[in-house]
């Protein structure tokens, strides 16, 4: 019996570098990709997939045979399109990273190292650390505070402008009774 635990870190998913990736015949969205695992020019997997965002040279989080899923689920040889596949590419929800599309093969900078295990949450891929990350986002609260500061103020001006010139109307009106 296979037991389901979605609160551990996935067990032997590492980074990968594709080094092919070719259309399956008669597959319409399915890739025989060639995926490298290790420095060393020896360490390389066939699998299969269907991602889209998939490309040479790009660099991926792989689950290799053996490898148990957050879902409990062990990654074992198949053939799927009719082709072996010897692992699998994830995607962010299977390495346990928020944001990132369902069925997206989950992407690491280009100098993350090859076959060491994934981070724990989603890397950019901008070049920007995740802690700019973080100043990007205070900067924009800033800039969002300072426009809804300004928007008050203005409205306050508008209503100031309104009432001196309701009573200035009042002031003229009475003057002529």
């Amino acid at each position: 019996r296979l037991e389901r635990h979605h609160s551990f870190m996935s067990d032997g998913l590492v980074c990968g570098e594709i080094v092919s990736c070719d259309a399956i015949e008669g597959k319409d969205k399915l890739k025989r990709l060639t995926v490298r695992v290790a420095d060393d020019d020896g360490a390389r997997l066939q699998t299969v997939t269907n991602a889209p965002n998939v490309d040479v040279g790009k660099r991926c989080v792989v689950a290799k045979i053996g490898s148990t899923l957050r879902d409990g689920t062990e990654v074992k040889k198949a053939s799927v399109g009719g082709v072996t596949s010897e692992g699998m590419l994830c995607d962010s929800a299977m390495c346990g990273w928020s944001g990132g599309g369902a069925g997206a093969a989950a992407l690491l900078p280009g100098d993350f190292p090859l076959g060491a295990a994934p981070p724990s949450s989603r890397p950019r891929l901008d070049g920007k650390s995740n802690d700019d990350a973080g100043d990007d986002e205070a900067a924009r609260r800033a800039q969002k505070m300072k426009e809804k500061e300004d928007k008050k103020k203005a409205l306050a001006e508008k209503r100031a402008a309104r009432d001196a010139a309701r009573k200035a109307k009042k002031a003229g009106e009475g003057g002529d009774a």
